[in-house]
């Protein structure tokens, strides 16, 4: 038989399929014992998915505890081939956390090389992400807040105005399109130096191409496990895949925007007091000794791609996870009527000693923390926070052991509702938040913005961000429940980072004393 007559045999793709399927499954399996053989629980992994078969389908926090109440606060999971550890243990995290931080300095991320994205603190590693965190973390201190803090307040005036018109209209308030619009807007400002006024309607750009961002439908289908199952199928592709997948004709639309802003700032000596001007002055002021003198770190064209970088990172960063959380802080508001009133009478206390809400009259009210930071435990807003292991890792004299490009997974909505940190966890509490009690309690417990030297950079602007919002809303109006609110906030399903909620419509009012 010649070679067009084996090629053509039946009997010869028989045993090409076969071999390739005998390939493939001993390749996607050849890891599957990697837990077990240290004795650390966790669910059965089927070849080429691992444990992610179905997950577009779930929502995730649900997803998370249930897998938690089945396997403990340790346990192996796959995503693909690939090991990942799932920690809710909080010795476990503080070690690797904090104690032994330089195990684990990474994130799981693609290498981007497109510039810009390439410059997001997200996506750094090593060094390079020490350098950068540590040039750009200036502009996070509380004096650059404060400046920061005149512009969030012109928004907080807007959306104070949006809402007054949902009164005037129906007294309905659909909280995330609202908060929406009023998170874009501070970002516009501080983030891009940008004052939008048609912010929020249909038509207008900025805010239709953050939403195309924000909205990946990918998220609810089987595609978006291969980022995760097998990275190095992106990895192959390079920058095709990059220009395809990531930098998105939206995301150019936010480059542009700011290359302009950059532009302009350069012929202009006003001062502006938004992110862009402080980043920048942060970031020139970051050295390097260079043949024993001191000179400065990058160049003016890299300072202005590592802006660019954070500007758009501060919007991915920022933008969902703020409007989510005021989402379930009124939509909390409304079927806690009693937390809501004790709210309003300690602003309206401290209004007494104040002409307006502003930065130093929102770090006099405690309850207003409380009520945030509980917000924050019970619907984290990043389900899950990722590491990588840099190099290989023993912990507790070798029961655990972690090789070097291990995934590490701490579920926060797991954390966060845990029994044993948080008793009665599904009952909404302020009070857990008192010094008394926040003392009694492990902090590695609390993980909304991360811990240790990687947690979020930007968490005083969120924090400032929230406190003048909802200050300024309880002050004004009220929340209570209407036919279309649910009895428990209801949230998206789909592999997605940030929790989603729907649904979460509140009546809403004047207050009488208004």
């Amino acid at each position: 038989m010649d070679a067009s007559g084996i090629l053509s045999s039946p009997v010869t793709w028989v045993v090409v399929i076969s071999y390739f399927l005998y390939y493939l499954y001993r390749h996607t399996t050849s890891t599957f014992n990697y837990f077990s053989d240290q004795g650390i629980p966790g669910p059965k992994p089927i070849p080429i998915f691992g444990n992610m078969w179905g997950v577009w389908k779930a929502i995730l926090p649900y997803h998370d505890l249930a897998l938690a109440k089945k396997y403990g606060k340790v346990f192996g999971y796959f995503d693909g081939p690939i090991p990942n550890l799932w920690v809710a243990d909080v010795d476990l995290i503080k070690a690797m956390y904090v104690k032994d931080f330089d195990h684990f300095v990474d994130r799981r991320s693609p290498d981007i090389k497109s510039k810009v994205m390439r410059k997001w603190l997200v996506l750094l590693k090593g060094q390079e992400w020490k350098d950068v965190r540590s040039s750009v973390t200036p502009a996070f201190t509380t004096g650059k807040i404060k400046r920061m803090s005149v512009l969030i307040k012109d928004c907080v005036a807007s959306l104070c105005d949006r809402v007054t018109t949902v009164i005037e209209k129906d007294g309905k308030l659909n909280a995330k399109m609202v908060f929406g619009a009023f998170t874009m807007d501070v970002i516009a400002r501080c983030a891009f130096g940008l004052k939008i006024d048609t912010l929020g309607e249909k038509n207008d750009p900025f805010t239709k191409n953050a939403h195309n961002i924000f909205s990946p439908a990918a998220n609810k289908t089987p595609v978006i496990l291969l980022p995760y199952m097998y990275p190095g199928m992106f990895s192959l592709f390079g920058l095709l895949t990059e220009r395809l997948v990531i930098v998105t004709k939206e995301m150019k639309f936010f480059f542009k925007l700011l290359e302009n802003v950059l532009k302009d700032r350069l012929e202009s000596k006003q001062k502006f007091n938004d992110f862009i001007e402080l980043a920048d002055e942060a970031i020139s002021e970051y050295t390097k000794e260079v043949d024993g003198k001191t000179v400065p770190m990058w160049t003016r064209e890299a300072i202005h791609e590592i802006i660019m970088g954070q500007s758009t990172f501060f919007m991915l960063a920022a933008f969902d996870t703020t409007a989510t959380t005021l989402t379930s802080i009124c939509f909390q508001l409304a079927i806690n009527p009693d937390v809501q009133e004790k709210l309003y009478e300690s602003i309206a206390a401290k209004m007494q000693d104040y002409d307006e809400v502003s930065y130093e009259m929102v770090q006099d009210v405690p309850y207003l923390e409380m009520v945030i930071q509980e917000v924050l435990r019970f619907y984290p807003p990043v389900v899950r926070l990722e590491r990588v292991c840099t190099k290989d890792y023993s912990y507790d004299n070798g029961r655990i052991k972690i090789k070097k490009g291990q995934v590490i997974t701490i579920p926060t909505y797991v954390l966060h509702h845990s029994e044993e940190y948080y008793p009665d966890p599904e009952k909404f509490d302020p009070e857990r938040w008192t010094p008394e009690n926040k003392a009694k309690r492990n902090p590695y417990s609390y993980m909304a913005f991360g811990t240790g030297p990687r947690n979020c950079i930007g968490m005083r602007f969120v924090m400032e961000e929230l406190k003048l919002a909802l200050c300024s809303l309880v002050q004004k109006f009220r929340f209570f429940p209407i036919a279309e609110t649910p009895e428990r906030l209801q949230f998206d399903y789909g592999l997605n980072q940030v929790m989603q909620p729907i649904g979460a419509t509140v009546g809403i009012e004047l207050r009488q004393s208004n």
